[in-house]
């Protein structure tokens, strides 16, 4: 596209990049712990209770944030065979009706896993293992689902201002 891109997609860009060195970074933390674990368990026979629990719980993070970063991106995997294939208004039509659903089932996700997350947390629930309080895990979903929703109205908002409805 030729248009210029304004100082918000610009910063949402740069936070993007940073989120995936950060999850980058993640990734690795979660390889070692797991290739400590193995080390530990078949040349000392001990491991560490948890560790196993915690690089679950990022792997977790890394898949939620991850996918706010492909959505920013317009990146996710699709068969827009056929919508290729479309006239230019069709097209259009095609990505209002596919932002409107993105919304509707992005802020949907997102508004049920935060009651939960709320739930548990006033529990004071915790993980089996490592002792961690369950909301942290549980609250990618709501993070992540909630950073797509986001997306999904700016990418509406863009549409329209655009005019491209």
């Amino acid at each position: 596209m030729a248009e210029t891109r304004s100082a918000l997609a610009r910063s949402c860009d740069s936070i993007a990049w940073t989120i995936e060195r950060v999850l980058a970074v993640g990734l690795i933390v979660a390889i070692l712990f797991d290739f400590l674990n193995v080390v530990g368990r078949y040349l000392t026979g001990f491991t560490l209770t948890g560790l196993e629990e915690v690089e679950v719980y990022l792997l977790i993070w890394i898949a939620f944030l991850n996918a706010a970063v492909v959505s920013w991106r317009r990146e996710h995997l699709r068969m827009d065979l056929l919508v290729t294939a479309m006239s230019a208004p069709m097209q259009r039509a095609v990505h209002v009706f596919e932002t409107i659903v993105t919304l509707l089932v992005t802020t949907f996700v997102g508004y049920y896993s935060f009651l939960y997350v709320q739930r548990i947390f006033r529990l004071g629930a915790v993980s089996d293992m490592a002792r961690l309080p369950a909301w942290i895990p549980h609250s990618a979903v709501f993070v992540g689902f909630g950073l797509m929703a986001l997306i999904a109205l700016y990418s509406g908002i863009s549409l329209f201002r655009r005019r491209q409805f």
